[in-house]
C-alpha cells in the first residue's frame, strides 16, 4: 500500500511541477501528482484558458507539457515523495510514453495514468470508449511497470466509476484517482469556454463516485478529487472511504487551506 504522511496531495495541472510547494510547509503535504506528461511535447490551448463563477472553476489548459524525453532528462526534485502523471493521444501512445519513463519510474512512489482529460481531442477520456481495448491497455501498461503503484485517473464521461474500477483493479493496478474534471461551458461576456469543470460544485459527484468504488472495491487504493475546499469536506471524503484527499482547483484560491487539512490529517491518522 502507498503510505503518504499526510494522506494528502496536490492533484496533477494544478500542482505543475511543484510550484505551490514554495508557499506551503512541506510537512503537511504528503505528495504532489505532477502535470500529465505526454509523448510529444504539448503547447496547450490557446487563451482564456481559465474562467470561475460562483462555486466552480473551468480550465482548458490542454495538457501543456514539455514532452517525456525532455521530462526524463530534466526531472523535477522536489522536497516531498512524487507521484508521475502520464498520458497519450492513442493507446500506443500510452504504450510508448510508459517504456520511456520506465528508465526513471524508481524516482517516483507512483505513476497516475490520466484516462480522462477533457481538453484534449484525442486520448484523455475517449481511451475509455472501447472497454476491451482499454482493458488491454491497463494490463500491457502493466506489465511495462511491474514494479511501479499503479493509479487510474477518471472521470464519470464515457464509463460508470464502478465499472472502471473493476477493470483496473482486474488488470493488477493498485489505485484510482476519483473523480477528473466534467466537461462544461462558460460565457465570459460574449465568449464561450469548454474546458473541464471543477470546484465545490464537483463534491456531491466525487463523493458518489468514491462511496459507490471503496464499497464494491474496497481493497482499491483511491485518492478523493473534487471539490475539496476545507477540512468539512476532507472529514466527507474520508467517512466515504477514501485513502487520499487530492487537493487541486482550491489551491487557486488559498494555498493556505493545504496547510489547514494537512494538519487536520495528520491529527486523524495518528
Amino acid at each position: 500500500m502507498l503510505e503518504l504522511t499526510p494522506p494528502l496531495v496536490l492533484l496533477s495541472g494544478p500542482a505543475g511541477f511543484g510550484e505551490y510547494l514554495k508557499l506551503i510547509d512541506h510537512k503537511y503535504v504528503g505528495g504532489a501528482i505532477l502535470k500529465t506528461i505526454t509523448f510529444h511535447p504539448k503547447e496547450g490551448n490557446p487563451t482564456p484558458r481559465m474562467a470561475d463563477g460562483d462555486f466552480y472553476v473551468i480550465n482548458r489548459i490542454g495538457l501543456e507539457n514539455p514532452g517525456i524525453h525532455r521530462f526524463v532528462e530534466d526531472l523535477p526534485e522536489l522536497p516531498i515523495p512524487m507521484i508521475a502523471s502520464l498520458g497519450g493521444d492513442s493507446f500506443e501512445e500510452y504504450l510508448e510514453v510508459a517504456h520511456v519513463f520506465k528508465k526513471v519510474a524508481d524516482r517516483f512512489c507512483a505513476v497516475e495514468f490520466n484516462f480522462s482529460c477533457p481538453n484534449v481531442k484525442e486520448g484523455g477520456l475517449s481511451i475509455v470508449r472501447n472497454r476491451e481495448r482499454w482493458s488491454d491497455l491497463l494490463r500491457e501498461l502493466r506489465r511495462v511497470l511491474p514494479e511501479s503503484f499503479l493509479i487510474a485517473k477518471v472521470g464519470i464521461e464515457g464509463i460508470f466509476v464502478e465499472e472502471a474500477a473493476e477493470m483496473v483493479k482486474d488488470a493488477g493496478w493498485e489505485g484510482i484517482t476519483l473523480v477528473n474534471t466534467v466537461r462544461g461551458l462558460h460565457f465570459e461576456k460574449d465568449t464561450v469556454i469548454l474546458g473541464g469543470l471543477s470546484g465545490p460544485i464537483l463534491k456531491p459527484i466525487a463523493l458518489r463516485a468514491v462511496y459507490e468504488v471503496k464499497r464494491r472495491f474496497p481493497e482499491l487504493f483511491v485518492i478523493a478529487s473534487g471539490g475539496v475546499y476545507s477540512v468539512e469536506d476532507a472529514k466527507e471524503f474520508l467517512s466515504v472511504g477514501a485513502d487520499v484527499i487530492g487537493i487541486g482547483s482550491a489551491l487557486f484560491k488559498d494555498p493556505g487551506i493545504v496547510e489547514e487539512i494537512g494538519k487536520y490529517l495528520m491529527e486523524v491518522r495518528r
